[in-house]
């Protein structure tokens, strides 16, 4: 087990990508808190997990753009199970493309709260203990979007991603010295619930491996960047996007 002993919080874990990585850190030992907006799936996914046996899985209530619920989240974790070893900072939205022109002050701020403070959030509140430990994973989830400027949404998406990956790459410099390593995902697009509405035989069609993502693809890396084989890697970004970074 690759995780065995350690404790990890993902964000945005009721279903999708955030879903498949807990079940994944489950099966590889870990104890999983799961942090969602939506409590109710949240918990359906954790007592999936615990029925499974082995790894210990709760959830919690959590809007990531709020930093006191982030907190609490942390809080929560380090109360029923003592430390954060692991965060995933998955939770994210993003809107239906339009002008860059009409984007309003509103729509810039919903997505940029949760895609990117929710991501700064997250890592601030875990930091005091990973640095008293010595040792900690932070994972960023961004978007091959933030690397081109975007692919299906408006513009809003790739910018809060883009911020992503540099505050990965910032986190990375000051808290290195502590063992603590920040590293990115940057996905292609994946089906997933808020995916489904685009046409995956037409979507494919930009990928070099002409075919969208899997949550698994996903999960897998952030198994690796979770685990003591990624010990050399920080301030990195991992493109798991069929190629689409390319384009």
């Amino acid at each position: 087990m690759r995780l065995k002993n350690k404790t990890a919080i993902i964000t945005g874990a009721a279903n999708g990508i955030g879903a498949e990585i807990a079940r994944t850190y489950a099966r590889e030992g870990a104890n999983v808190l799961l942090a969602d907006l939506d409590l109710a799936k949240a918990q359906t996914v954790a007592q999936e997990i615990t029925a499974q046996g082995g790894a210990r899985a709760v959830a919690v209530q959590c809007d990531v753009a709020k930093k006191e619920e982030v907190q609490k989240a942390v809080d929560a974790c380090v109360e029923r199970f003592g430390t954060v070893d692991i965060i995933v900072n998955n939770a994210g939205i993003t809107l239906p493309a339009c002008p860059v022109e009409e984007i309003t002050p509103e729509r810039w701020k919903k997505v940029l709260d949760i895609d990117l403070m929710g991501t700064i959030y997250g890592t601030q509140c875990v930091i005091p203990i990973m640095k008293e430990k010595k040792s900690g994973k932070i994972i960023n989830m961004a978007s091959v979007a933030g690397q081109v400027g975007g692919v299906f949404t408006e513009a809003t998406y790739p910018v809060s991603k883009a911020g992503v990956i540099c505050w990965a790459k910032a986190v990375a410099k000051q808290v290195g010295e502590y063992n603590i390593t920040c590293n990115c995902i940057a996905p292609g697009t994946v089906l997933t619930a808020m995916t489904e509405t685009l046409g995956s035989a037409e979507a494919s069609l930009n990928v070099p491996l002409r075919r969208l993502g899997d949550v698994k693809d996903i999960a897998g890396a952030a198994l690796f960047l979770a685990s003591d084989e990624s010990d050399f890697i920080t301030g990195a970004t991992i493109n798991v996007n069929g190629g689409m970074s390319m384009i």
